[in-house]
């Protein structure tokens, strides 16, 4: 079966999934009552604020991969490689999952890196944010205990059911859809999945082959540390939302987490559910829960966007000095 058509259809899956959650999470939210009122109020100086952090993470996370890249013999520019992943962000925000192949494709364009050894290195970063997004979530439960319980409280009432049945419908949906694409695709030639998952295998071994560990776990905690202040100064801007503490910030964010595990266009539907029943897990208003996520989400994505796009245009237009 046609590659093309099996990206376009999986695509299309994660798109509908996004507007069915987007349409049941914001049908009873008015413009002109809730969401304007709120967008006149926003403190746009904590919202740069926040877009500096948030930046400041993609700088971090180009420095740690180059990092990855030297036990193989491959040295990028520090520069191409964050502008690499900043274009990583960009496509994400468009198709789902498409950042991580993106951003080695350029990569691999600006510095002659294969492509199968950058994948590798990409898995191990994935690997490395599991078990942090791990160790958020256990400071989650000691920072605010009674407010997981609430959120296990939440999924089990009627409208956290429904989004939740809907976020494992379509995850299970994928599943299905990619093994009946599996058995009807053509059996693709061994020795060419052999070298290109052999390439994968070298690019995961290079964690420990790193020359500087610390230095690698340091970006690897400074990467979700910046997430975290840029989550709380993005709450700063709202007046619904400023009088959130630390410790609430990191329960939002755990719980923000889980939603963009699924894979809608930028965390689409899937992250603004997850935002509305945090914030009624922590005791605040689902509807604040809405604004929030729908203000941040389009402010971050919008940046995400832009800088990726810029960052496109510095790596192929070869500006930088290498």
């Amino acid at each position: 079966m046609n590659s093309n058509f099996r990206k376009t259809a999986v695509y299309l899956i994660f798109l509908a999934l996004a507007a069915v959650l987007m349409w049941f999470l914001y049908k009873d939210i008015s413009w002109e009552n809730d969401l304007k009122p709120s967008l006149q109020r926003v403190n746009w100086w904590w919202i740069l604020i926040s877009f500096l952090i948030g930046y400041s993470a993609t700088v971090i996370r180009g420095l740690r991969w180059n990092l990855m890249l030297e036990p193989m013999g491959f040295k990028a520019h520090n520069w191409t490689s964050i502008h690499s992943v900043a274009f990583g962000y960009c496509m994400n925000n468009l198709v789902p999952r498409s950042g991580e192949l993106a951003r080695c494709t350029l990569l691999n364009r600006a510095e002659k890196i294969p492509v199968n050894k950058l994948i590798g290195t990409v898995i191990l970063e994935r690997i490395v944010d599991v078990l942090l997004l791990a160790a958020l979530m256990l400071a989650a439960f000691i920072l605010k205990a009674d407010a997981l319980s609430n959120l296990f409280t939440q999924v089990d009432a009627g409208k956290g059911k429904l989004i939740l049945y809907i976020l494992v419908a379509g995850i299970l949906g994928l599943v299905f859809f990619m093994i009946a694409l599996k058995y009807l695709s053509h059996i693709p030639f061994i020795s060419k999945v052999r070298h290109f998952f052999t390439g994968i295998g070298e690019g995961i071994k290079t964690i420990y082959q790193l020359r500087q560990q610390g230095l690698f776990w340091l970006y690897s905690i400074g990467i979700w540390g910046a997430w975290l202040l840029m989550t709380f100064c993005s709450m700063q801007a709202l007046q619904e939302t400023q009088h959130m503490t630390l410790s609430d910030t990191v329960f939002f964010m755990a719980a923000g987490s889980l939603g963009m595990l699924v894979p809608t266009p930028g965390g689409a539907g899937a992250f603004h559910g997850m935002a509305v029943l945090g914030f009624e897990a922590l005791g605040y208003d689902g509807a604040v829960g809405r604004i929030y996520a729908l203000i941040s989400w389009s402010v971050k994505t919008t940046f995400d966007i832009l800088i990726g796009a810029v960052g496109f245009f510095i790596v192929t237009s070869r500006k930088i000095k290498i």
